[in-house]
């Protein structure tokens, strides 16, 4: 995050003073000078002041209460008009001599206006995510939004924030998988549903075939297996179709005031690119105009997914939502037969966005000895793209006996799945590329193998065989390698030959976009004539007021991807119709994602969709199931909130003063004074680096600072005596003396002095909070 600077302003240098720590030394001494006539500045590095001593249940050796005693001089610290408090702080640089010092004080964001927030603890209520509570030690939980303690001072809420979390930065939409996580796990699927909306328009559709790699990313990997984030997506959409089923308002769409002295658009092309350009473009005002070549929308979703893969009923419920953002919609409309874009200019809209997709399937025209390919015209061999579309337009094509499907990848494993539905009896798959090298995704490959169809990777088409007109077989060559050392597409092939019969041959190596509407010398080509140009931040062209996304300039790639480039195109048209910058901020810098938690994390085994048996599946009826409710809750559980803040939205919808803000940044402040006090406090002795004695490997071998949350009334157990481990009353507890005092190995030599009536003023409580107690204090000699 950048970092502002200014200057903290205070009265005078040789009168005021800096008092770094505010636990009861820090606070006690910042009173004194203040009531002196001192300025005080007090830095606290928590959310709040009040130290250690906030923490305990009873001061020693009085046994008074010590929020009784801490409370007042919190109010009078918080009230006083010559202390300035500084929460959430640290010192982090030092200049100047006695009298006349700088301090340089980096504050962490709190993500809280101060000014506006009145502790009511409405958010806390609506916070999905749960963390360890530092101030009960870890032993108790907490929201990541949070008081640090009830009577805390400054009294607002703070929120806490890591980096943010790999599955997010790494979904091409920044769709936010641990808001919607955390939404399902605490049980709130409609919201869920609309975080996972606000970045992908189409969640039951890429809840079916996204390739996740928000999954590979995932920080739960390193534990056991990562989190299902892609089932959750699912299950999130079809609960909300089950909802609205049942006659239920859930979630609706949201729908765009239509600004009409905004500029008109049109948008080309009714893939996901184009509806999420329109989406985002409509909800924010802008007239526009979707035209598109099909009589349905939906591009490559609607005429190339299998229905066992994703069910057309899917779609609809994702593109009746997009649509009723409210803007218009033109079906059965072809660019360069219907209509033109110096057209579309000239009838008055002043920016376009081409989403065409790839609509055209590859074809081979050349064999592996860089020859024409023979046989290719052979009744029997037909595109796979066209395959697929004739079956979703229901024209069903029958096929009998073998059938040979040429390719390695998704298509190809769609081609040869649906092939088996429509009659065949055996089905097998040639690629170029080895097992290991094949791009279709290994799920869809798992489907195949599970289906009965065979894979002969590293083989290439030779010459299609043909008797009578009709495609008798194929003839392949060994391929030795696909690329070339810079990664480019040149298969290499051997002399090792092989035959194999044939009854169709469904040829699917690839897909192409349909650029008939452009001129040989269009400004809209790039360099190899393949694409169309546009800018990779903007995806502006070459014309200004056009502007490109999807398949049409990537290449194929998923459905997610083009997403993405629909909100990037919509942010661009924006930019471009009010006459702005079109790159400024945009440039994402590199952040290093938040890591997994450092604490202990149970292991739990990955929620697992049923499946359809592959004796039991009919036709086209959808193979995976969506998780139950019960499952994707605890699903949804194990993701480990790498990023604390799930930033899901719902404390903002819950704060009427409006004193949330997601976006704030940390603060480096110069302070000026003529004298710095330093009241750090202390640390308790970490036991972890000592074995012998159990900590954490045994859940109720605790510090005496846990224990003394335990007993305090606003801790964990409001004041119960139980253990952690299973929360049941003990009926012997045990204190042992001079753990990191006293102790060579731990560098510490000399006795504490204070643990000894520590320890007899916590026994003295337990026994009070639950007679018939058995405490036991093991020590070397009590002073």
């Amino acid at each position: 995050m950048a970092e502002e600077k200014r200057q903290h302003d205070t009265n005078g240098k040789v009168g005021s003073v800096m008092v770094v720590g505010a636990g009861i030394g820090g606070m006690q001494a910042a009173l004194d000078l203040a009531n002196a006539g001192f300025h005080v500045t007090l830095v606290e590095e928590t959310s709040a002041i009040g130290g250690r001593m906030a923490q305990l249940d009873k001061t020693f050796p009085t046994n008074d209460c010590s929020m009784c005693t801490i409370s007042p001089k919190l109010i009078e610290v918080d009230k006083h008009l010559n202390i300035d408090i500084i929460t959430g702080a640290d010192v982090v640089g030092l200049e100047g001599e006695a009298g006349d010092f700088r301090v340089k004080v980096r504050k962490r964001p709190r993500y809280i206006d101060l000014d506006k927030c009145n502790s009511c603890g409405d958010c806390l209520e609506k916070c999905p995510v749960e963390v360890p509570s530092e101030f009960d030690e870890g032993i108790g939980p907490r929201k990541a939004i949070f008081k640090r303690y009830p009577q805390a001072i400054p009294g607002a809420v703070a929120i806490s924030k890591a980096e943010r979390p790999p599955c997010v930065l790494s979904c091409p939409a920044s769709v936010n998988c641990q808001g919607y996580a955390a939404l399902i796990g605490d049980g709130c699927f409609e919201e869920a549903y609309a975080l996972i909306r606000e970045r992908n328009p189409f969640p039951a559709v890429c809840g079916r075939i996204c390739h996740h790699p928000c999954e590979a990313q995932c920080n739960r990997r390193e534990l056991d297996e990562p989190v299902a984030i892609n089932n959750l997506k699912r299950f999130a959409a079809d609960w909300v179709a089950k909802m609205r089923a049942r006659g239920e308002e859930v979630a609706p769409p949201p729908r765009g005031e239509i600004d009409p002295d905004k500029g008109r658009v049109a948008v080309v092309g009714g893939g996901p690119a184009g509806m999420t350009t329109a989406r985002d473009l409509t909800l924010n005002g802008y007239p526009v105009t979707l035209f598109e070549a099909h009589e349905k929308l939906g591009g490559t979703m609607l005429l190339g997914i299998p229905g066992y893969r994703m069910p057309d009923e899917a779609l609809e419920r994702d593109i009746a939502d997009v649509v009723a953002s409210g803007f218009e919609v033109k079906t059965g409309m072809v660019l360069g037969r219907d209509f033109t874009l110096a057209g579309l200019k000239r009838e008055g809209y002043q920016a376009i966005f081409l989403g065409l997709g790839c609509t055209r399937p590859a074809t081979l025209a050349r064999s592996t000895d860089g020859a024409e390919m023979q046989g290719a015209g052979l009744e029997g061999v037909v595109l796979g793209l066209d395959f697929l579309r004739e079956m979703k337009l229901g024209r069903n094509p029958s096929l009998d006996g073998k059938v040979v499907v040429i390719g390695g990848g998704n298509v190809a494993i769609d081609v040869a799945m649906s092939a088996r539905r429509q009659g065949a009896q055996r089905v097998e798959i040639v690629c170029l590329e080895s097992r290991e090298e094949m791009p279709a995704y290994e799920w869809e490959i798992a489907d195949a193998l599970e289906e009965g169809i065979t894979i002969h990777p590293s083989w290439g088409p030779k010459e299609f065989v043909g008797a009578g007109g009709r495609v008798a077989g194929v003839k392949l060559q060994r391929c030795t390698s696909v690329f070339d050392e810079n990664g480019r597409f040149a298969p290499k092939f051997d002399s090792e030959l092989s035959e194999t019969d044939a009854d169709y041959v469904i040829v699917a190596i690839g897909q192409r976009s349909d650029f008939s509407f452009l001129a040989e010398d269009d400004p809209l080509w790039n360099e190899s004539k393949r694409f169309i140009a546009a800018d990779k931040l903007t995806l502006q062209t070459n014309v200004d007021w056009i502007f490109a996304g999807g398949d049409m300039v990537s290449g194929p790639a998923s459905v997610v991807e083009a997403v993405a480039h629909g909100h990037e195109a919509a942010e661009s048209i924006d930019r471009f119709l009010r006459g702005e910058d079109l790159t400024a901020g945009r440039e994402q810098p590199e952040t290093e994602p938040a890591g997994a938690p450092p604490r202990w994390f149970p292991l739990q085994d990955r929620a697992v969709p049923n499946r359809v048996p592959t004796g039991e599946r009919d036709g086209y009826a959808e193979i995976e199931q969506t998780l139950d409710e019960e499952t994707a809750v605890a699903e949804a559980r194990r993701c480990l909130a790498c990023g604390i803040c799930s930033e899901c939205q719902q404390c903002v919808e819950a704060c009427s003063p409006g004193a949330i803000i997601h976006d704030m940044l940390p603060d480096v402040v110069d302070v000026n004074v003529g004298s710095i006090l330093l009241a750090p406090g202390f640390e308790p002795f970490d036991p972890k680096g000592r074995g012998e004695y159990g900590y954490e490997t045994c859940k109720n071998v605790i510090t005496s600072l846990e224990f003394e949350r335990i007993l305090s009334a606003s801790g964990p157990y409001q004041g119960h005596v139980l253990r952690p481990s299973d929360r049941a009353e003990p009926k012997r507890v045990a204190w042992i003396q001079c753990v990191g005092s006293r102790d060579v190995q731990s560098g510490n030599e000399y006795c504490s002095g204070v643990c000894c009536m520590y320890a007899i003023k916590e026994a003295i409580m337990a026994v009070d909070h639950m007679p018939g107690l058995e405490a036991t204090i093991f020590y070397n000699d009590i002073r």
